[in-house]
């Protein structure tokens, strides 16, 4: 997980802005489907993204904004969900992968604490 560039707060406030935005935007246009997609996909991205989880972010964007997409443009269901499904399968694999390459301190903790245990258990 990347540093996140403002607090949660500040975030949460961000990106409540941008959806009253969005929300707005749509009820003036007055057609609701398929821009509801980005009015909610586009402020949760951007509340990922301010709290430091890129690949969070990539993922909302794509599965938001490739609805919007395949919904504006006919594009076939047929090949947008099995897109979606395995970009879905590589971010999981890759994120644990990526996590799991550096220990928490939560991790070494409990380690240590097994440890011990051993120890006492063999004495």
């Amino acid at each position: 997980m990347a540093h996140p560039l403002t607090s949660r707060k500040r975030a949460n406030a961000y990106s409540t802005a941008l959806l009253l935005i969005g929300l707005a935007i749509p009820a003036i246009i007055g057609t609701w489907w398929p821009g509801i997609m980005l009015v909610i996909g586009l402020p949760l991205a951007l509340r990922q993204f301010l709290l430091g989880r890129i690949y969070d972010t990539m993922i909302t964007l794509l599965v938001f904004a490739g609805t919007f997409i395949t919904a504006e443009f006919d594009i076939s269901w047929r090949i947008f969900l099995p897109i979606v499904f395995t970009l879905g399968a590589i971010y999981v694999l890759a994120r644990e992968y990526l996590e799991s390459r550096s220990e928490t301190e939560e991790e070494v903790e409990e380690d240590t604490n097994l440890e011990i245990e051993e120890q006492k258990k063999k004495k």
